[in-house]
């Protein structure tokens, strides 16, 4: 048992530092994450791309002094809910809870995890396909989803995504993206200020960055 066991575990290293350089859709970048699912269950951190789960709530702590939670909140890229148990930590109210994710797996397992929470929902869908309802919830998050380069043209997929999350949202977004030249391997990054430009000029949204200059992660926040 002891071989097959070291062989599970140089499989989940292998995996948790592969990077693919992008996705042709949004299928193949659900149907790596089932996959990425399946090999490293039982390590959240690990299948959800985290260094640990200090850094995961490092980023739910900026976006939400960004943009606090209130009314119906949308998580988009929910994987498995964790977004939940950092509200609930920190005695966050809301109204309700929807996420979102284009893995099946994922969202299996979070609809397993809150079965018992009435104000919490779960649902496979694909945003660049099935754009949601305008104005349904409150406050939307896109936290550590949008580092992939999706399509041909993974700007215009990327600036979907936040579109179709921004109109779906009364009050307003916050999403997350990564910076160029603070972190070697990163395949898809883009400029702060210029990402909020257009954010601003083709979405009429008024604008927030989080940015130390430092840190290979940025926040936006987008309002009405």
């Amino acid at each position: 048992m002891k071989p097959l066991r070291s062989i599970a575990k140089k499989l989940k290293k292998r995996m948790f530092r592969y990077t693919p350089a992008g996705f042709p859709d949004s299928e193949a970048c659900g149907a790596f994450y089932d996959a990425r699912f399946g090999l490293l269950k039982g390590d959240d951190m690990m299948v959800l791309e985290y260094s640990g789960i200090e850094a995961q709530q490092r980023l739910f702590t900026r976006a939400m002094t960004l943009l606090p939670p209130h009314g119906q909140i949308l998580d988009l890229g929910c994987g498995l809910g964790h977004l939940i148990l950092y509200l609930d930590k920190k005695h966050l109210t809301y109204a309700g809870y929807h996420g979102i994710d284009v893995s099946s797996r994922m969202i299996d397992e979070a609809s397993k995890r809150y079965s018992g929470r009435s104000m919490v929902s779960f649902e496979r869908c694909d945003v660049l396909k099935d754009p949601l309802p305008p104005a349904r919830y409150d406050t939307g998050y896109i936290l550590s989803v949008l580092g992939y380069p999706i399509g041909d043209d993974p700007m215009k997929s990327m600036l979907g995504i936040i579109e179709n999350t921004f109109a779906a949202c009364r009050t307003g977004i916050v999403f997350s993206h990564l910076a160029p030249g603070r972190k070697e391997g990163l395949k898809f990054t883009t400029v702060p200020e210029e990402l909020a430009a257009r954010c601003e000029s083709e979405l009429g949204a008024k604008v927030e960055i989080d940015d130390d200059g430092e840190n290979f992660t940025y926040l936006i926040a987008l309002r009405h």
